[in-house]
């Protein structure tokens, strides 16, 4: 009876703690970060930028070498959810990346707002619309709406980044882009969809399950670069297994967290369930023979949530060049 019972309970947490893992906290508040600090070698600039034709405005925090810009133009590292990475950034990491030979703009794209991560808003602008009209454009976390990423993406590449060059002139031959979670979603697919558009794709954690497995139809698909071969570098943290292992399960609160309608539950258990444990590392070796330059690397006992933080100074220094 007592292991029929702990089955039960198991299953019970498992049920409602699959959501959870992909659930950041909406409630938490930007506060002082780097960028109310002064930074040797970089000084910061604030920007407010709308998308053409909508009422979406988006705050961006420029932090700007203080090294003369080169002949073509400064790189740039575009870093989604800019409130949770200049939370999480320290100055020890911008004073290294400051030091390179060319240090890049560092752009923190974030919602208008004074929320860590906006959830409701990255759901919309950080996936791509899915075929079968409005109704396929629901969020499995809830009621979210999703669809939103190739407007998000003419706004990086146009109006965000022309306002950007008017502060510190940009190379648009070194832009980088980067994103955690729906964020690496995104990332994956300007890959796919305008693999020119940046020449660094950096995904931490995507969440690969979202639209039931959408990014991998999304890499069958992928379009081919016109020029050099972008890079790409992926990190995964313990909720991606090892190969043969079960998938991990997340360890959130389920009050805080877990939607408790049925109807959501199950979707999100078929969506995890639509890619395997060792999908990021597969999708590596499969972009990695089309020509990418490609870099994967495990986080093992880091969160999901971790590894937003924990791949920031990762793909900093590997655009500087200063990989301690």
């Amino acid at each position: 009876m007592i292991r029929v019972l702990c089955g039960l309970l198991f299953a019970a947490a498992a049920t409602f703690c699959v959501p959870a893992m992909a659930q950041p906290d909406t409630t938490r508040r930007i506060g002082a970060t780097v960028a109310d600090t002064q930074v040797p070698g970089y000084r910061f600039h604030a920007l407010v930028v709308q998308a053409p034709d909508t009422d979406r405005r988006y705050r961006l925090r420029v932090a700007v070498p203080e090294r003369a810009a080169p002949a073509a133009g400064y790189p740039a590292v575009w870093l989604l959810d800019g409130h949770a990475a200049l939370m999480d950034i320290d100055a020890a990491t911008l004073q290294r990346v400051a030091q390179a030979a060319s240090p890049p703009v560092i752009v923190f794209v974030a919602h208008d707002n004074d929320l860590r991560i906006d959830g409701d808003a990255r759901a919309y602008d950080y996936t791509p619309r899915r075929p079968g009209g409005e109704d396929a454009q629901r969020d499995p976390l809830g009621t979210r709406r999703n669809g939103g990423a190739d407007a998000f993406l003419d706004l990086l590449t146009g109006e965000a980044r022309r306002q950007v060059a008017a502060i510190a002139p940009l190379d648009d031959a070194r832009q980088a882009l980067w994103g955690h979670s729906y964020g690496g979603v995104f990332v994956l697919h300007a890959l796919f969809a305008r693999p020119d558009a940046f020449a660094h794709y950096g995904a931490a954690d995507p969440s690969l399950w979202w639209g039931e497995g959408r990014m991998l139809k999304e890499e069958a698909d992928a379009i081919r670069w016109k020029g050099a071969p972008p890079h790409l570098y992926l990190w995964t943290g313990q909720s991606a297994s090892p190969r043969g292992a079960a998938p991990a399960v997340a360890s959130a609160p389920v009050a805080a967290a877990a939607p408790r309608d049925p109807a959501a539950v199950d979707a999100m258990r078929r969506a995890r369930a639509s890619v395997p444990p060792d999908a990021a590392e597969k999708m590596a070796e499969r972009q990695r023979a089309r020509g990418l330059h490609v870099a994967w690397e495990p986080l093992p006992g880091l969160s999901h949530g971790q590894t937003l933080g924990a791949s920031l100074p990762r793909f900093l220094d590997a655009i500087a060049g200063t990989e301690p």
